[in-house]
């Protein structure tokens, strides 16, 4: 986690993780991505963690998991990173609950906001 992603995990975590039963750092999803040759064991190690996709925090309540973005000055990347990140999740499931989106930022303009609440994706100011 970066120290900017950090300073909103901290203004975030003081204020809202009412309801959740654990936090889940850097959650991998999605596919490795493999050379032409089969590596070894310890380089397809290496491979999935540098090639795959990587979820900030995943927050896990009794009925459903969120999928949450950590993002100073949010702009559209965030919003692509949290839609991409659910197809992902998605994709392989770790079980029937629902999955919920959402974006803490320091900063994100009236348009963006407007964008998230047409994708269900949760904005947190902090």
């Amino acid at each position: 986690m970066s120290h900017e992603d950090k300073i909103l995990w901290i203004r975030w975590s003081s204020t809202y993780p009412q309801g959740y039963l654990a936090f889940y750092f850097s959650v991998l999803v999605g596919d490795a991505i493999l050379g032409k040759d089969e590596p070894d064991e310890e380089l397809q190690r290496m491979i999935d963690q540098v090639s795959r996709r990587r979820i900030d925090v995943v927050g896990e309540r009794k009925d459903a998991w969120e999928i949450i973005e950590l993002r100073p000055n949010a702009g559209p990347g965030a919003i692509g990173s949290v839609l991409t990140y659910k197809a992902l999740w998605g994709q392989d499931p770790i079980d029937d609950k629902k999955i919920l989106i959402s974006i803490v930022t320091d900063n994100m303009d009236r348009n963006l906001k407007y964008v998230c609440e047409k994708f269900g994706i949760v904005v947190y100011l902090v």
